[in-house]
């Protein structure tokens, strides 16, 4: 059964400098009303499958590009002609000062009941060398009027690894944040894509990033705060309050079934995933045209699946089954013996410095 439903919305007014997903620096009425349309039309494709949406999460981009009545348009669509919970966890992505109490006032009326604000700093130094269109200040206020409009479930995002950045400055960060009436944090390690503008002038010398050594220091230090603030570290980059986990996000990491909609969007339905074409008029014309506009399909295999737990299930905290790496033993031993992983009833999880190395033992532990 597929529980839960990804719409991306690929539209910034600004491309940051790390960014990596697909995203398209365009605003145009016109054209977002053309892609609302087209997203609504690729829904109908999927409408014979088994599906109860436990989940609705807007991603992008910037979702919060839209007006509010778009999102509305979209819910609609969705609860007229979808099975839905009754009471459906939505998620909204949205950048700071995009939008105001009446907005968030209309989302909360609409259903929305989950925020998830790019925030990334609140340290003026950090968000011009992160090439961020906000202050600070807007971020206080975006929060303020989520909370006034009676929206009370939000993320913010933490960005860490910054050049120059220092385990004081991190500090001061996370007082802020911790300072606000927020239920979750993301706090993600700066990553230089090749391909981006960052890359770019890392490539050059012109941007330098923290060593490993500073990286595992400041990472250290958010499990640290954030466990005495009572954030529950319950997956490698996300904290939450109890009871405030992002289920939308455990899904993916649960290998539960949940379409994406939209360009470049990803689906896991049955044992297939599949992508779409990250060409936002190419995806547009398909389905227009009344094709389906998948780009990647892959059918796995029981070995496959089993890869998949193992894969996404290290990146809980709770960790995997220890009979799904049975057949590892000595390896386990080894990388206990490095406190890389832990062995608690049963379970095998990643210890914080695993959390650090998880690509490289995810990869060992993989057949």
């Amino acid at each position: 059964m597929i529980k839960g439903l990804y719409i991306h919305i690929p539209f910034c007014n600004i491309k940051c400098p790390y960014c990596d997903f697909t995203s398209i620096t365009l605003y145009d009425e016109n054209i977002f009303k053309s892609y609302i349309e087209i997203l609504k039309k690729e829904l109908t494709f999927y409408q014979n499958e088994n599906i109860k949406f436990e989940t609705v999460y807007f991603g992008g981009g910037t979702p919060s590009i839209l007006r509010t009545d778009y999102i509305e348009e979209i819910l609609n669509f969705i609860r007229n002609n979808f099975n839905v919970i009754k009471n459906p966890e939505i998620t909204l992505e949205v950048n700071p000062k995009t939008y105001r109490y009446e907005d968030f006032s209309h989302l909360r009326e609409i259903g929305v009941n989950r925020v998830s604000i790019g925030s990334q700093s609140f340290l003026e130094k950090n968000l011009k060398l992160l090439g961020r269109n906000h202050l600070a200040e807007d971020t206080f206020e975006t929060v303020e009027d989520t909370l006034k409009a009676g929206i009370k479930n939000i993320n913010l995002d933490l960005i860490y690894g910054i050049q120059g950045q220092s385990l004081k400055e991190l500090e001061k960060d996370l007082e802020i944040y911790t300072s606000l009436e927020i239920t979750h944090i993301s706090a993600y390690m700066l990553t230089a894509y090749n391909e981006t503008p960052l890359g770019k002038l890392v490539k050059k010398g012109e941007f330098k990033l923290p060593t490993d050594e500073e990286l595992e220091a400041m990472y250290f230090f958010i499990i640290k705060f954030l466990k005495e603030k009572e954030f529950y570290h319950y997956e490698l980059s996300n904290w939450a309050k109890e009871g405030y986990e992002c289920k939308h996000n455990l899904f993916y990491w649960e290998n539960v079934n949940f379409l994406g909609i939209g360009v470049s969007a990803w689906s896991y339905v049955g044992n297939v995933r599949f992508g779409n074409t990250k060409n936002l008029f190419e995806y547009m014309e398909k389905v227009k045209d009344g094709v389906k506009p998948v780009l990647f399909r892959e059918e796995l295999r029981e070995r496959d699946l089993i890869n998949e737990r193992i894969m996404l299930g290290l990146r809980l905290t709770k960790g995997i089954d220890k009979n799904l790496i049975k057949n590892k033993q000595n390896l386990i031993e080894e990388l206990k013996n490095e406190k890389l992983i832990e062995e608690v009833r049963g379970k095998i999880k990643l210890s914080p410095k695993g959390f650090l190395l998880s690509n490289y033992i995810i990869s060992k532990l993989l057949d």
